[in-house]
Formats: C-alpha cells, sequence, structure tokens
C-alpha cells in the first residue's frame, strides 16, 4: 500500500453506500466530519504523529483499542499494518469494516466487552493503539484495561496513547463543557446523570506503573505539533519548557494526553 497518500474512495461504488447504510443505523450522518471525514482528519494527525514519534506499523500486528468508525483503522491499514480492531459499541464495527472496504482496505474488526477481558490470547500485538478513548473507559475499570493491554502486548511491545482528553482541562474537550473536570464523580451518583470527564493523568500513571515505562520524550511531542500545526507557538513552547523543568513529557499535561510506552 502507497503510504504517501490516502486510497480514495468511489462515492458512487457499492462499498461506500454500504459505509452511508451503516453510518445511518447508528444515527449517524456519513457526511459528518467525525464520520465520513474522519479518516481524512486522521491521516493528517494520527499519520503525522506515528511518524514523529518514529512508530513503524507497516508488517506489524497492531490492536486499535475503540475503533469508532474507523477513521484511525483507515490510517493504520493504509500504513501496512495487519489490523485489529475492537469496540464495546455494538454499532460501530460495522461502520470501521465499511469505512475500511471503501478504502479498499481490511482489517479484523471486532466487538468487545466493556470492562470486560479482551478476546486475545497473551502477546498477540507489537503495538496498541489508544486514540481518543482511555477517557471513556470508567476509571474503575482502567487499571484493569492497562493490565489486559499489558498482556496482549509482545515483550517490548509499544503502546500509543493520543487524542485523549485530560481531566487537566478547564474545558472538557469532547463536551465543550466549562469546568466539568473538576466535578467529582459522587456528583453523577446524585444527579443520576453521568458527565463526560477527561481522564485523569495521575490515575493513568498509577495504572502503567510496573506495566510499561514511557519512551517518547518532548522531542516527538514537539515534532508532531510541528508537522502537525506547522509551527510551534508561545503555549507549545510554555508546555514544552515545564516538560523539561519537571523531568515530563509535555504529553502528561496538556489538554490532551499524548505519550508513547513500552511494555515491562
Amino acid at each position: 500500500m502507497n503510504g504517501s497518500i490516502l486510497p480514495p474512495i468511489d462515492p458512487k461504488g457499492p462499498a461506500h453506500r454500504r459505509f452511508e447504510a451503516a453510518a445511518r443505523a447508528a444515527g449517524m450522518d456519513p457526511n459528518d466530519r467525525w464520520v465520513g471525514g474522519y479518516a481524512a482528519y486522521e491521516w493528517e494527525h494520527l499519520r503525522l504523529a506515528l511518524e514523529s514519534y518514529g512508530i513503524a506499523v507497516a508488517a506489524r500486528d497492531l490492536l486499535e483499542l475503540g475503533c469508532n468508525v474507523g477513521g484511525s483503522s483507515v490510517v493504520l491499514a493504509a500504513l501496512g499494518a495487519r489490523l485489529t480492531g475492537i469496540d464495546v459499541d455494538p454499532l460501530m464495527p460495522p461502520i470501521a469494516e465499511a469505512n475500511l472496504a471503501r478504502h479498499g482496505l481490511a482489517g479484523d474488526i471486532r466487538l468487545g466487552e466493556a470492562g470486560g477481558s479482551l478476546p486475545f490470547a497473551d502477546a498477540s500485538f507489537d503495538i496498541v493503539l489508544a486514540n481518543s478513548v482511555l477517557e471513556y473507559v470508567d476509571p474503575r475499570h482502567l487499571d484493569a484495561t492497562m493490565c489486559e493491554l499489558h498482556r496482549v502486548l509482545r515483550p517490548g511491545g509499544q503502546l500509543f496513547i493520543c487524542g485523549t482528553a485530560s481531566r487537566l482541562a478547564l474545558r472538557e474537550r469532547h463536551s465543550g463543557r466549562w469546568l466539568v473536570n473538576l466535578l467529582p464523580e459522587a456528583i453523577d451518583d446524585i444527579t443520576g446523570r453521568q458527565l463526560q470527564r477527561g481522564l485523569a493523568p495521575w490515575r493513568l500513571a498509577r495504572s502503567l506503573s510496573g506495566r510499561f515505562a514511557e519512551t517518547g520524550g518532548d522531542q516527538a511531542w514537539l515534532a508532531t505539533r510541528r508537522r502537525i500545526h506547522g509551527g510551534v507557538g508561545a503555549g507549545v513552547s510554555a508546555y514544552a519548557l515545564l516538560g523539561r523543568s519537571i523531568g515530563r513529557t509535555p504529553g502528561w499535561f496538556t489538554p490532551y494526553i499524548e505519550l508513547l510506552l513500552q511494555k515491562i
């Protein structure tokens, strides 16, 4: 597969029509940027991040945790990964499969169980991608999820966490609500309404401890910003400076968590 261009689709072909039907069956607009346009978005974001971090996916067994509509799946398959995707929402795998097919790509897309074991043998994958998904994992299940990712990775395997809304942000990145990240989960039990919050970096750190070691540094994080945005502004430079001063990659405390880790 040519990794220099996103494989085109035939807007009048049967594969594209199947994608549109699957999206509409899930109550989605297939023309929405985050549905039909998601692969194009990730081609200009995830692909550049993978290159900046030196993550070579071609001819490697890769698990995408939370494949959603397949935006990242298309990019990974186009770059030559032996792709397996999994999602706990039963409406998502048919859309992801159809998204791959309309680009002339293939992958093994499965339905998973929230908070349960992954349906894979030990040491099945070289790489796991968690793109914009860990913030949706129930905090009570986060440790078990990391345990499972550690189990299915091969020795020295890589875990790339990216696009993950952080609880440090004053404005929750997906819902756009201000200050919701400051509210304790106990409020949800009182109101009976579960609010979307970012992932708390301190919880993530605890779940990674003893399982994964960080390998991507501030230079890879900065290179990703330069490649995606064409430069580095004052805010990005400030995050990088803060990271160097405390010995942490900026991806730990920026509005979106971004970390490259290795199984230990």
